[in-house]
């Protein structure tokens, strides 16, 4: 396996290096992001950590895989959101408290009326009635 590096950029603002990379497997099957991850840690002087391999393709028909990589001096803290249990207080504990307690119940008359709808089965019949109707002839 032959690794050439085609392109480097220093960004020092994401205080990271951005490689890109050609990968040369003849007999082989594409890389693993392991593999490559050891080999530019080693090559760079880094911790395995630091490497983050982007992407590998492979070209169609040939051993050649082309990768994006990023070396970073500071590896980016993620903050991860805690999610707190949800905090529910019953009614009761809302009186305890002297907070005002709505019913969560809407009385018959506030809530919308429901439409009802007829089974398709009962539709079907009712159509059926109604085109008899006007094919009856008297004879």
């Amino acid at each position: 396996m032959k690794i050439e590096i085609i392109e480097e950029k220093d960004n020092p603002f994401l205080k990271r290096k951005d490689l890109m990379i050609m990968i040369d497997h003849a007999g082989q099957p594409t890389p693993k992001k392991d593999d490559l991850v050891k080999f530019l840690a080693e090559k760079y002087k880094v911790e395995n950590e630091k490497v983050e391999i982007v992407y590998i393709f492979s070209e169609t028909g040939v051993a050649r895989s082309k990768a994006k990589a990023r070396i970073w001096k500071e590896k980016p803290k993620v903050k991860k959101k805690e999610e707190k249990p949800s905090e529910e207080v019953k009614p009761e504990e809302k009186e305890e408290k002297g907070e005002k307690v709505e019913s969560e119940e809407k009385s018959e008359e506030e809530r919308p009326e429901k439409k009802e709808e007829s089974k398709p089965e009962e539709k079907r019949k009712e159509v059926s009635e109604k085109s008899g109707e006007g094919e009856k002839s008297e004879t």
